[in-house]
């Protein structure tokens, strides 16, 4: 079998920057499409070196290097979960791969210097990232149906369409009637709370204030954080869109503090609320 070392150095390129450009849309990495580009060469070559030289450990040290240039994480807690989500985007393109390759070449392939080497072109080469990206978009948009939904808030004349995000951790519930607590931010119902409110939501929260009629404090803690509390409310209505689902025995908790770093969702839920339908009339 003849192997074209320029045939092979082109392939993995571009699969590497799939590998790349996949792990950036999953976790919405924003970086340079030339560290990307520059990742997926230095990949590359690390590839055609190991068929000329064994190097213990290399493939782990070209993965590091990899993912360290084409998304440069700040802290060693996000760098090893990027490391692990390109492992695994890794893995299932590779698999895609060998499954065509297989396919084509009847069975037919060998093992040089450690690397898999077979008949394969640019054709199944930009094939099998397509499938791999298709079937990790489907994958993560069946999931993102159960982790992020869009509400429609109601509360007494106002409504409000919220995104929120599935947080399995928010057990929080209102203490007096027990019920699950929907937390929200201040600026999600920003018409709310300046009618109720005024400019007095933090004097409110601190006990300087009188709560407003209608309104409450929910006692909360979270990690790391001392005790607090949120300025509560009893919705006339939570329904999903474009379902006619209405959820009533539900209780909003509204915090001044950003929920998301990424302004992708506006409030949070727990397993008790929408997602298993405990509450759903």
């Amino acid at each position: 079998m003849t192997v074209y070392i320029d045939v092979i150095f082109i392939e993995n390129v571009i699969m590497n920057l799939s590998i790349i450009l996949s792990e950036a849309i999953i976790l919405k990495l924003n970086t340079t499409f030339f560290r990307k580009f520059l990742a997926g060469i230095i990949g590359s070559f690390f590839y055609i070196f190991q068929m000329f030289f064994q190097f213990a450990y290399l493939r782990f040290i070209t993965s590091i290097l990899v993912v360290w240039i084409a998304f440069k994480p700040k802290k060693i807690k996000i760098f090893l979960k990027e490391l692990i989500v390109f492992y695994f985007i890794t893995f299932l393109f590779g698999g895609i791969s060998f499954a065509i390759m297989n396919l084509k070449n009847n069975g037919v392939w060998k093992i040089d210097g450690g690397v898999l080497v077979g008949n394969f072109n640019l054709i199944f080469v930009f094939s099998s990232a397509f499938i791999g990206f298709a079937i990790l978009y489907f994958i993560l948009k069946e999931k993102s149906k159960h982790v992020f939904k869009k509400i429609i808030l109601g509360i007494n004349n106002f409504e409000f369409e919220i995104n929120v995000f599935l947080d399995t951790g928010n057990l929080l519930r209102e203490p007096y009637t027990d019920k699950p607590v929907i937390i929200v931010e201040k600026k999600a119902v920003k018409e709310l709370i300046c009618e109720k409110c005024g400019t007095n939501f933090e004097k409110i929260i601190e006990g300087k204030v009188s709560v407003p009629v209608g309104m409450f404090l929910i006692p909360y803690r979270s990690l790391g954080n001392s005790n607090s509390f949120l300025l509560g409310i009893k919705p006339t209505y939570v329904k999903e869109e474009n379902s006619k689902k209405v959820y009533k025995d539900v209780v909003i908790g509204i915090c001044s503090e950003n929920i998301s770093q990424n302004n992708k969702y506006s409030g949070i839920f727990g397993l008790e609320t929408l997602d298993e339908g405990v509450c759903s009339l």
